[in-house]
């Protein structure tokens, strides 16, 4: 991919107009030229004392890794930022588009109301049509009060005669707008359109409307029912809660098929009627640069929404890629512990990989380097101390890049197992928004559907010649409800005595005349304000069976809502209404988990559920999670969580750990808004997995190994260092020749297990010994331990096997001390590492693990190397 340079590094295309405003990037970038500035400094005078090793190489090496990194942060930040804003956006269009879904199905309902078409079919001139127009606004008034989502209701006359309204306040008497006489021919359920209307007093509004027909089945066309939604009042509800918190800088919008803007967060930034550029990410609007992301619905039930509209998040590039907060320390700790491979692409993984490639190639030069210094003549004289001094500074600068790269690296990790945790949360906060302002609906429903007078009638009929009529006027009534709304799997009446009546499914009449026993069913009776409802425990009941089986092993767990109905002032039965639980749960959950990475297993997927407060599982995206069953969190995570209130955690399921976002209902509008807390209140739970828990590693040297401050004036004793099995050891630097990293092997058949195999250095071929197996019986990480190569008096060469390079220096002879019982000497750490002991190797020790080796030591002058 061709690149663009910026302030002298490589970085994507797709990144190259957001440089400037990336300020960690340009933070890590200084610190990493700074540094590298400084190892130019020590490169130079090395060359010119002729004292210090190459690291130019390195050099390269390091700056390529810089470019590599900070291209890396530079693309996560895009797409970090660009995913955030998509997701605002996709819950924008979707949620208002459910919303809307269930506008398409009330005009169809209302559109049957008898009162209403009775008001339609009378003639104006009728004496009766001005008492007919002021109940029939008083039964608007009932409707809206039900549903607060609407501002106002109007019936017109096929020519366009205001016949009556919800809003009298609006004197508009007639409306022959060319949209009227289009929603009048039209013959789908209903009528969707947008726009300035003189109607609604000349501002803009969404209207759904249905042709109303004569009473008796007539095809004759008597009316128009317009219901006006209230999008302003929705739309801010929605823009509140998705920029809730550290968001308000962004703005969301809702825009038309012709990228008009109809909803803005802030009017300020981006007016109502402001037209966009329908292009690119990048957006400059009022001389202002966004970063933009646009939405379009992805539909519920078939229904896509009004055509062509989207929701649209605009962040301001001055803001779109500020630094989130440092993970806490909580979150760095368990990413510590996790196996990340899942969570972080290879990429990812390489950086780090890479920087300690590079630092072990550095630490391997420089310890050559210092072995070379100690092995000279002069070791001790201020040519070698310089020589030493300069390559100790090279390493203090080699590690302060690697930390830099290190803070970087941890950052970007950070960040990704913070977004982790972030989406979980947000997608719990979606699914039960979803699932609050679906059940809002339920229990509005009902209430709607009890001032239908043909269901009243129908039950105040009962116990009379004309009840079986009723019953099966009734039963018509509750099915045409139910082909309106799909997302119940019964609508049933039933009377005083609690005997059902008539139900909107054919295939389940065998409930008609049966008693209800459930506690709802008594309690819908005694209401007698027409604003309220009941609703069952999430529990099994016969009226919510499997499909196609009988009997009561197959009920399910499902919400059953109702209110009484009432006639002529008194209750004469009730509706209920039998929610279709298990598929309409499950999609919500779903559309919280959608487009999410799913696992290769069914235990590394994301988890999608509803859980009661005590712990009981009301529906579930995941087999592993039946509805009834207990949820695999403690239930005391939800005891103590408010209305509204959410909560991040890990919880480990099944070998995996999973970034769990949990959010209590809150209710919406008039719905559970106030109640107490209840075993019934339900929270959605979102799992995303981060991986399993990383493998215990057996204790390393990462401590370091500090040489203690040489005695002046005594017997001097050079010492090269390196690490096993987590311990320190040292053979007299004079004996080492250099160490190299990743040699190629050539194995022995039938050599002893720490015999690895063998190498060739200096045109000779020596042994190499796992000096872990040979000391303690663990195997040295074969992909990255470097190699000692020795030499003994004799000038036998051996290859040594290594876990890690530590210093090469000197002490007084007297400082290295005689080990109890063995011939080896300790010498103990300064005072960084005072509690680290380093022991010091007999040569000769190595050479005898050679002895058990056949024909390894026949010829012993052919590994013979020159002295170093």
């Amino acid at each position: 991919m061709n690149k663009v340079w910026h302030k002298g590094l490589p970085f994507s295309p797709e990144v190259a107009p957001y440089l400037r405003r990336m300020a960690s990037v340009d933070e890590h970038r200084e610190a990493l030229l700074r540094l590298q500035g400084v190892w130019d400094s020590l490169a130079l005078l090395g060359q010119m004392s002729g004292t210090a090793t190459d690291i130019a190489q390195t050099r390269t090496a390091f700056q390529d890794l810089t470019a590599t990194l900070l291209d890396s942060l530079a693309r996560r930040l895009r797409t970090r930022a660009l995913q955030r804003m998509d997701g605002k956006a996709r819950v924008a269009i979707d949620i208002l588009v459910r919303n809307l879904f269930e506008r398409t199905a009330d005009v169809g309902f209302l559109a049957s109301d008898g009162p209403l078409c009775a008001h339609a079919a009378l003639d104006p001139a009728d004496p009766d049509h001005a008492d007919s127009r002021a109940a029939l606004q008083a039964r608007f008034a009932d409707y809206t009060a039900k549903y607060s989502v609407y501002d106002d209701i109007v019936v017109l006359s096929p020519s366009g005669e205001v016949l009556a309204r919800r809003d009298d306040g609006i004197t508009l008497t007639h409306c022959q707008e060319p949209w009227v006489a289009q929603a009048l021919a039209a013959d789908a359920p209903y009528f969707e359109r947008h726009g300035v209307t003189a109607l609604l007093g000349g501002r803009e509004a969404l209207v759904y409307a249905r042709a109303l027909r004569a009473p008796g089945g007539a095809d004759d066309v008597i009316g128009l029912l317009c219901l006006s939604f209230r999008l302003d009042d929705e739309m801010a509800a929605v823009f509140r809660q998705l920029l809730a918190g550290d968001d308000e800088r962004a703005v969301i919008c809702l825009l038309d098929a012709g990228h008009r803007v109809l909803q803005s967060s802030d009017p300020w930034q981006l007016p109502v009627g402001a037209r966009l550029p329908s292009r690119g990410e990048r957006l400059v609007f009022a001389g202002r640069d966004y970063l933009c992301v646009a939405a379009s619905a992805s539909g519920y039930e078939g229904y896509m929404g009004p055509p062509g509209w989207q929701a649209c998040v605009l962040t301001p590039l001055e803001w779109a890629f500020e630094d989130d907060e440092a993970a806490d320390d909580a979150l760095r700790a368990l990413g510590e512990s996790l196996d990340t491979r899942r969570l972080f692409d290879t990429e990812l993984q390489d950086i780090p990989r890479e920087a300690r490639r590079i630092q072990r190639n550095l630490s391997r030069t420089l310890w050559n380097g210092k072995l070379r210094s100690h092995g000279q003549a002069d070791a001790g004289t201020g040519s070698a101390e310089f020589a030493t001094t300069l390559l100790n500074e090279v390493q203090r600068t080699g590690g302060q890049l690697r930390e830099v790269f290190e803070q970087a690296i941890a950052k970007l990790q950070g960040s990704a197992m913070a977004t982790v945790f972030d989406t979980a949360l947000f997608q719990a906060r979606l699914a039960i928004d979803i699932m609050d302002r679906n059940l809002y609906e339920r229990a509005n429903d009902c209430r709607w559907w009890a001032l239908d007078v043909r269901l009243q009638r129908a039950l105040a009929a009962q116990g009379t010649p004309q009840a079986a009529a009723a019953a099966a006027e009734a039963q018509q009534v509750l099915q045409h409800i139910n082909s309106l709304y799909t997302v119940y799997s019964l609508l049933l009446v039933y009377d005083t005595q609690g005997r059902v009546v008539a139900v909107s499914d054919p295939a389940q009449s065998h409930h008609v005349g049966k008693p209800l026993n459930a506690s709802w069913a008594a309690a819908a009776l005694a209401l007698r304000d027409p604003e309220r409802h009941v609703v069952s425990r999430h529990e099994a009941t016969p009226l919510y069976q499997t499909p196609g089986a009988v009997g009561s092993d197959s009920a399910r767990p499902t919400y059953v809502y109702a209110t009484s109905l009432q006639h002529a002032g008194h209750v004469v039965g009730g509706i209920a209404v039998v929610f279709d639980g298990a598929p309409q749960l499950a999609a919500m959950l779903q559309d919280a988990l959608a487009d999410m990475q799913k696992g290769s297993d069914g235990a590394s997927a994301p988890v999608g559920l509803f859980v009661a407060r005590d712990g009981r599982v009301v529906a579930s995206a995941d087999a592993r999670w039946p509805a009834g069953s207990a949820a695999p969190l403690q239930p005391a995570l939800l005891a103590t969580l408010a209305a509204g209130q959410t909560l991040r955690t890990e919880l480990d399921v099944d070998g995996w750990v999973f970034a769990a976002g949990i959010a209590m209902s809150q209710g919406y509008r008039e719905y559970r808004q106030g109640q107490s807390a209840s075993a019934e209140d339900v929270a959605a739970v979102l799992l995303l997995p981060l991986g399993p828990r990383a493998a215990a590693t057996a204790g390393d040297a990462d401590a370091g190994f500090a040489p203690p401050p040489a005695q002046a004036g005594a017997e001097r004793l050079d010492i090269a260092a390196f690490s096993v099995a987590g311990e320190w050891l040292g053979l007299p630097a004079g004996l080492l020749v250099e160490a190299v990293e990743q040699p190629r092997l050539t194995s022995l058949p039938n050599a002893p297990r720490a015999l690895i195999g063998m190498l060739q250095h200096a045109g000779r071929m020596l042994p190499v010994l796992d000096l872990g197996l040979a000391l303690y019986g663990r195997a040295s990480n074969g992909s990255e331990a470097p190699v000692v190569i020795c030499r003994n008096a004799q000038g036998q060469g051996l290859a040594v096997r290594v876990d890690e390079l530590g210093p090469v220096f000197g002490v007084a002879a007297a400082q290295a001390l005689p080990s109890p019982g063995g011939r080896a000497r300790l010498v103990r750490g300064g005072d960084a590492s005072s509690h680290r002991m380093l022991t010091l190797l007999q040569p000769e020790d190595l050479w005898a693990h050679l002895g058990i080796a056949p024909g390894i030591g026949a010829e012993p002058r052919a590994l013979a190397l020159p002295s170093p």
